[in-house]
């Protein structure tokens, strides 16, 4: 699977990085396995590096899906905060699509085009 994750409870920071071909199925299952990782708690944030990415295989209705997963999900998120870091002009536009209609559950989600403004967003630091 293209998508990885790893949990630092001290900075309370969630790391994904995603490569290959980026699919709907793929990412839905990256959310309910950080949702069900014994480490995952609510007010932690992710930091969601997605340059590697080749290909985006996500259609609009995909990105409505993982709003109404998130939606499900609000309580485990509540004060989650997502940054998300792209280096194309398809998956910028995606990104801000699920921004913009993740805005809608008072979701903090924000897309960068470089990483250190994503991790100032986030309050965290580098590793």
């Amino acid at each position: 699977m293209p998508i990885e994750y790893s949990i630092d409870e001290g900075l309370g920071a969630i790391f994904t990085t995603a490569s290959a071909v980026l699919t709907e199925e793929e990412l839905l299952e990256h959310k309910r396995k950080i949702i069900s990782d014994p480490k995952f708690r609510p007010g932690l944030v992710e930091l969601s590096d997605v340059r590697a990415i080749s290909e985006v295989a996500i259609s609009p209705s995909g990105i409505e899906k993982f709003v109404e997963q998130d939606a499900s999900d609000a309580e485990l998120l509540k004060d989650y905060k997502l940054a998300i870091v792209v280096s194309g002009a398809l998956e910028y536009g995606m990104g801000v699509m699920y921004e913009m209609m993740s805005s809608e559950q008072n979701r903090n989600v924000r897309i960068f085009r470089d990483l250190n403004p994503a991790m100032d967003w986030l309050g965290i630091s580098k590793k």
